[in-house]
């Protein structure tokens, strides 16, 4: 138990500390410079996908690459059940967690829909049974006794969770955006500021950008405008394939699958949304 609680607030240290952390932004340089980072490989929901993850982990090569970045999301909820209907996803949590300690500030998280209903105690259901109730279950029987301090401190990991990041070429990467119902109340600043508890409940500027589906062109010219990005990179919306577009301007990963995708950037290049679909890569062709 020791040990999983240090994991978790360390790797909170290391989100709220990030070098390269602006308010709830992660700002990637060019890769110009000889220290800066030049690649950065992402990966859409991988929801306890633990061949895709490992996979992920294979292909970034991070001990090989040292300018190399990544960016992970929503990588709980999801994958077998335990004999007691007990969500595992926890535990490909904590590999993730061990990852970014052993490379600090090289491997990034970004605040997901499915990470914030777990704190808020939000129901998500699918399949007809509530994800939220499971993931707690597990925590719940494993760890017993010691059950509450450990949610307390994966409340605390996912509430350090930045909301997005954004590359000197204009990339800008996010769980997801604002619906277009929400956008005439949507605060565009909230990437820029420090939060508040209203920013995390429904109507809130976070909840509003990390659970919103179907964006329109409308939106993705708007906030283009509103935070200097060029092209969005989002996961949250289901593809089959493993890839998606909306609009000229955004491209979704989906990582959760055996079609699943990754995306592998270069920092010191433009891209148009026809290069970034170019660039994605499939799980199935990492050996």
């Amino acid at each position: 138990m020791i040990k999983v609680v240090e994991l978790l607030c360390a790797a909170a240290d290391l989100n709220r500390r990030d070098p390269l952390r602006n308010a709830q932004m992660i700002c990637f340089p060019s890769g110009a410079g000889l220290n800066d980072a030049n690649e950065l490989l992402i990966a859409g929901d991988l929801h306890n996908h633990a061949r895709n993850f490992a996979k992920f982990q294979h292909a970034a090569a991070l001990a090989r690459f040292p300018r190399r970045h990544v960016l992970l999301q929503e990588i709980i909820h999801g994958g077998p059940l335990g004999p007691s209907g007990e969500d595992k996803s926890f535990e490909m949590l904590l590999q993730a967690v061990e990852w970014s300690c052993q490379f600090p500030g090289r491997v990034h998280f970004l605040l997901s829909n499915h990470d914030l209903a777990q704190v808020q105690k939000a129901a998500v259901m699918k399949d007809g049974y509530d994800l939220t109730d499971r993931f707690s279950r597990y925590i719940n029987l494993r760890y017993g006794p010691d059950a509450a301090t450990i949610h307390s401190a994966f409340n605390a990991f996912v509430y350090s969770m930045p909301l997005a990041a954004i590359t000197v070429g204009g990339l800008f990467i996010s769980h997801s955006l604002p619906s277009p119902r929400d956008l005439a109340t949507f605060d565009a600043t909230v990437v820029r500021r420090a939060l508040t508890p209203a920013d995390y409940v429904r109507g809130g500027a976070v909840h509003q950008m990390i659970w919103g589906r179907f964006q329109s062109q409308t939106i993705l010219t708007t906030l283009s405008r509103a935070w200097w990005a060029e092209l969005f990179i989002c996961g949250h919306q289901a593809q089959d394939t493993g890839h998606g577009t909306i609009g000229d301007r955004m491209l979704i990963l989906d990582s959760s699958h055996n079609h699943g995708v990754f995306l592998h950037v270069d920092l010191s290049r433009q891209y148009t949304l026809s290069d970034l679909a170019a660039s994605v890569e499939p799980f199935a062709g990492v050996m």
